[in-house]
């Protein structure tokens, strides 16, 4: 029943992919039908063989045609075919504003004596990208605060079909994606697709590789035969991951969760350890300002996703605990496209002026009652500051660090103060005589000020006693 259920969603289109499946595939015909990542405006990736496949006839002779290069072969017994062309370059472009001449991608099907023929139109060579999670990451984009040009006829995205951004376009992609593609596009001068499968209010069990006729896994929602392995082949740079909000009362077990999550996925793509870019769960709701240890609400699984970062190769992280707000679903969706996007500019792109990520917890030294903190990314100097909207980070150098806390020998935690040196953080409690461990912003919605590098990007919560 499995491998039926996932032979059929692999025929499906976008439209028609949703969780009350199994539904009948179409009925085969002649005129071949394609994978979901192939039609009009789609974007294949660089550098990298290019495989294309569809379904027609059983046994028909297929002839595919792209850029020059031709492929043939016969359609299984199930109708399918699939074909891989050679490795080609990027489409430069010579602005953002630039409309590259596409190719065509041609499939000639003959079975019996007749023929038919399909055709795909302004394919282009560049950067692809899979976004992916669930409610963050499907808000549509807007521009209200952003102002972004979204006139880019080299940033393409595929929601049900591949579309070109324009004016009257942008608003039909993920808010995240669309800000990401559109600094990548700025930066590389290539062009940039996104492919993007996220679904509302789901777990990350429901996303887990599925290998065919393999045993489902106990989840109320299944979204990875429907959403993902429609995908699968097409040639990829990487993820982005936004997810977490559904299994934040299981923090302290997401790790394992999202480690089996990556190596399913990038067993199923065949592509190696591509990079797989993590947004760390936003500040929401309420916060307990009478717990110092705090370790409340999301604080858990932003832990876990921040040991992703050492236990799962070529993983990022986007740390948003300074743009969240009460509700679920922060507005400010920008800053998470950009600092994306720095992650990706820095490890993926090899650009290394681009300041990845705000500093990140490296190690500590108790020196006598202090405890200095010494982070990665943190060479520009840390700085406390307070950030509104979508303005960058206004310091407050007269401000104290907040949400600190130190624990005592005896296991007790107390509020701490600190002071800034240069890019260490010298961290003290008045009822703390041997500190043992630290933890800062460690909790549901540590509001207000934030610490950040003087890049102005926020310092990622941390705890050096674990959960």
């Amino acid at each position: 029943m499995l491998a039926f259920v996932s032979s059929i969603a692999s025929q499906l289109s976008a439209a028609e992919l949703t969780s009350s499946f199994p539904k009948d595939p179409p009925p085969l015909s002649l005129e071949a039908r394609l994978g979901r990542p192939f039609g009009d405006n789609a974007v294949f990736q660089q550098g990298m063989p290019i495989p294309v496949w569809g379904w027609t006839l059983e046994g028909a002779d297929v002839t595919v045609t792209f850029d020059g290069q031709k492929r043939t072969t016969r359609a299984g017994a199930d109708g399918r075919w699939e074909v891989s062309f050679d490795p080609l370059p990027a489409d430069q472009l010579k602005s953002v504003n630039d409309s590259p001449r596409g190719r065509s991608l041609t499939v000639e099907t003959e079975s019996g004596g007749k023929r038919a023929t399909t055709t795909c139109s302004d394919i282009l060579i560049g950067e692809v990208w899979l976004c992916s999670g669930q409610s963050n990451m499907t808000v549509k984009y807007s521009w209200r605060g952003t102002n972004l040009d979204a006139d880019r006829p080299a940033l393409r995205f595929l929601e049900t079909d591949w579309t070109v951004s324009s004016s009257s376009t942008c608003g039909q992609c993920y808010s995240i994606p669309y800000v990401f593609a559109h600094r990548l596009l700025g930066e590389l001068l290539v062009p940039i697709g996104v492919m993007n499968a996220a679904v509302a209010g789901t777990g990350i069990e429901g996303w887990w590789y599925v290998p065919e006729g393999g045993p489902m896994p106990d989840t109320k929602y299944q979204n990875f035969i429907p959403k993902i392995r429609p995908l699968i082949g097409h040639a990829m740079r990487g993820t982005l991951w936004y997810q977490g909000e559904a299994n934040v009362k299981k923090g302290k077990d997401y790790l394992p969760m999202l480690e089996r999550l990556i190596e399913g996925w990038r067993e199923a793509w065949g592509q190696g350890d591509f990079p797989f870019y993590i947004v760390q769960l936003a500040s929401m709701g309420e916060t307990k300002t009478d717990n110092p240890g705090m370790g409340d609400g999301r604080a858990a699984i932003r832990n876990a996703q921040l040991e992703a970062l050492t236990t799962i190769p070529n993983t990022g992280l986007a740390v948003t605990i300074d743009i969240g707000e009460k509700r679920e679903h922060p507005r400010n969706k920008y800053d998470v496209g950009l600092r994306l996007a720095a992650w990706a500019l820095h490890h993926t792109y090899g650009k290394q002026e681009v300041v990845p990520s705000g500093p990140i917890y490296k190690s500590h030294e108790i020196e006598g009652r202090v405890v200095r903190v010494k982070f990665d990314y943190a060479e520009s100097g840390l700085m406390i500051a307070r950030k509104e909207g979508y303005e960058p980070p206004v310091p407050t150098p007269d401000a104290e660090v907040p949400w600190l806390s130190l624990q005592a020998k005896d296991g007790s935690w107390h509020w701490a103060e600190a002071r800034i040196d240069g890019s260490d953080l010298l961290v003290a409690s008045k009822d703390v005589m041997e500190p043992i461990a630290v933890r800062y912003a460690y909790t549901q919605h540590p509001v207000g000020f934030n610490l950040y590098n003087k890049d102005g990007l926020p310092v990622v919560p941390f705890s050096t006693s674990g959960y």
